[in-house]
């Protein structure tokens, strides 16, 4: 069961493919990423991770189509930073809270990037 914990470490390389940029990230990459993130949101059994678990579920989908939706991944995107920054200021994810506060931003800002809206300067 302890294996299914997400620590603090399980952010990394998650941030860091966001702060390239998802056009730069492989599909491949991508796909690897939201995979693993939805498997260990489901397999936490916590009912208030797996809507986000399904956004994943429907993200990897969108990835692997013949053709890319771009408008979709980025609605997704921002639902998905909705649904985190969620979690982050619940008070369950308390150990991990600033990475989900980093993580949340991300993908808020790469949903509006690819979607082509205005990001606020602010978000570093």
């Amino acid at each position: 069961m302890a294996e299914n914990r997400i620590r603090d470490e399980d952010f990394d390389s998650t941030t860091a493919m966001l702060r390239e940029g998802v056009r730069q990230a492989a599909i491949e990459r991508a796909i690897s990423e939201v995979d693993g993130w939805q498997k260990k949101l489901e397999a936490s059994g916590d009912p208030g991770l797996q809507p986000i678990a399904g956004n994943l579920r429907e993200l990897k989908e969108l990835l692997a189509a013949e053709e890319l939706d771009v408008e979709e991944v980025g609605r997704l995107l921002v639902e998905l930073g909705d649904q985190t920054q969620a979690v982050a200021v619940s008070g369950t994810a308390s150990p991990v809270a600033d990475k989900l506060q980093l993580l949340s931003r991300l993908l808020t800002d790469e949903g509006r990037t690819i979607r082509g809206e205005e990001i606020p300067q602010d978000t570093f």
